[in-house]
């Protein structure tokens, strides 16, 4: 699954931390939204987070949220 390209509909990488923050907060977040999201973050920076991570916690994700990826 790919991503919206649309902004509003969830396509920017913004939306997706914004989605991996919620969830950290214990919001309500659906696993459809988190795939997105994981997919988006992976199309960007080619990565995914630290395997069996409960938080969906990445290597060096501070330098990743503000770094522009190769697209």
């Amino acid at each position: 699954m790919n991503a919206p390209l649309n902004p509003s509909k969830g396509g920017s990488l913004k939306w997706a931390w914004r989605i991996i923050d919620i969830r950290r907060a214990r919001g309500q977040v659906d696993e459809h939204q988190i795939e997105y999201a994981l997919n988006a973050i992976e199309a960007v920076h080619g990565r995914r987070p630290i395997h069996g991570s409960p938080t969906y916690a990445f290597d060096d994700e501070e330098r990743l949220r503000v770094k522009v990826g190769p697209r």
